[in-house]
């Protein structure tokens, strides 16, 4: 577990320093003819943004308007030639991305599996259930509840028996609001750099 904490900073540290990079190579792959390919793009920039914040509220901050008037095209998209599905798809996906370049909202999906519930409340999170899924496929749910390497990946705890169920449902719970807490500071923060930069740009 520490080598792996270790990896992540390290990746967040080479994120924070070459993200505009990383940006303007993924931007292409947007223009993509193919949904998986617009997509994984897409998916890829909201990680690096994510990462990215982490040492930094306003990483590339100068550079989200443009990207964000691209994203804006494909969470919009109503051209024809593409399949109704992938359409609806397309429109989905991009819309939570581009909220969260912009506003910073992170992915809010619940998994429940048994009596337990998994929280994707992070690109990160979401890219790792995603990469689990296409290798475990329908066996997830089995892996999330008996698997201990899988439930220490996603920090699920020991396997819960029914006598210490209602003790992991409230540190669950509590865990839940300390995130959301965070976040909404941190949406605080975020709004009053901005506002003070308008404010340094009106003078």
């Amino acid at each position: 577990m520490a080598v792996t904490m270790k990896r992540r900073t390290q990746f967040t540290l080479y994120t924070a320093a070459n993200g505009q990079s990383q940006l303007a190579q993924l931007s292409e792959l947007l223009d993509s003819a193919h949904l998986d390919v617009r997509l994984a793009a897409g998916e890829s920039m909201a990680l690096v943004y994510e990462l990215g914040r982490v040492h930094n509220d306003d990483f590339h901050q100068e550079s989200t308007p443009q990207l964000a008037d691209k994203l804006r095209q494909l969470a919009t998209d109503s051209h024809k030639y593409r399949a109704k599905k992938d359409r609806k798809q397309q429109r989905s996906s991009f819309r939570d991305i581009l909220h969260y370049v912009e506003e910073g909202d992170p992915p809010d999906i619940q998994v429940r599996f048994g009596q337990e519930m998994l929280a994707l409340d992070s690109w990160c999170r979401k890219k790792q259930y995603d990469a689990f899924c296409q290798v475990l496929g329908s066996g997830m749910n089995l892996h999330l509840t008996e698997n201990d390497l899988v439930r220490d990946i996603f920090e699920l705890g020991e396997r819960i028996s029914p006598l210490n169920f209602a003790a992991h449902k409230q540190s669950k719970l509590e865990r839940h609001l300390m995130n959301a807490a965070a976040f909404k500071a941190r949406t605080i923060s975020r709004s009053k750099n901005r506002d003070k930069r308008s404010a340094v740009m009106t003078c």
